[in-house]
């Protein structure tokens, strides 16, 4: 379950582990629901999400449609279990991607680190967080709300960044564009390989406008 706390903005998310019927399940039972996770996870890498069927996701996991409905009642409530755990289990790791790091003694190197962190990152993750963004683009606000919370670590850590460098403008403004530029690269990034860009020159690439737009330097 996502919430939004109206007046700080803050995103919560509570992993809801109950099967589809209000129970709790056991161990065996917990097993089956990653099971069905990991199943939903497969088959994104080679099928569309909105092509994605019950009986793919049962006959992936090894069991049945009727098992399936147990745990979830459809493949939306699957998608969003699995981008909970995704955001949850990331939030604070892409928060510490960027605080983790020597931004006074080597800004050039912590710049690269957290340009090539957040690309690996999406290209690991890349079938879920295609759909997160196409629900959140669609106007889904569970989804999108998840995706807030995704990415508010990485935010919120370029955004007290900026501020400490005293940098021009708005801190909020400069991470969440910078955030926003590393999501939007990130999911083109074959694109721009395909076109003769190396992965290399992208990091490169990013890094500096981190550089520049967070740390202000040249």
């Amino acid at each position: 379950v996502t919430t939004v706390d109206e007046q700080t903005g803050t995103v919560e998310i509570d992993s809801d582990l109950r099967a589809a019927d209000g129970r709790v399940p056991g161990r065996r039972g917990l097993a089956t629901r990653q099971k069905l996770l990991s199943a939903t996870r497969e088959l994104l890498d080679s099928v569309a999400y909105r092509d994605l069927k019950v009986v793919d996701i049962a006959q992936e996991a090894g069991t049945s449609p009727a098992t399936f409905y147990q745990y979830f009642p459809d493949v939306e409530s699957v998608m969003l279990a699995l981008a909970s755990d995704l955001s949850e289990a990331w939030h604070g790791d892409l928060r510490k991607l960027v605080s983790n790091r020597d931004w006074d003694g080597d800004p050039d190197g912590s710049a690269k680190v957290v340009a090539d962190g957040m690309l690996e990152f999406w290209t690991r993750h890349k079938p879920v967080l295609r759909v997160l963004d196409l629900a959140s683009m669609e106007g889904d606000l569970r989804f999108r709300d998840i995706r807030t919370f995704l990415l508010a670590g990485a935010t919120s850590a370029l955004m007290d960044l900026a501020a400490e460098r005293r940098i021009p403008g708005d801190p909020m403004a400069s991470a969440g564009v910078v955030v926003g530029m590393l999501a939007h690269v990130a999911n083109h990034q074959h694109g721009l390989e395909r076109w003769g860009v190396s992965h290399d020159v992208l990091v490169d690439t990013v890094a500096g406008i981190i550089r520049r737009t967070i740390v202000g330097l040249p």
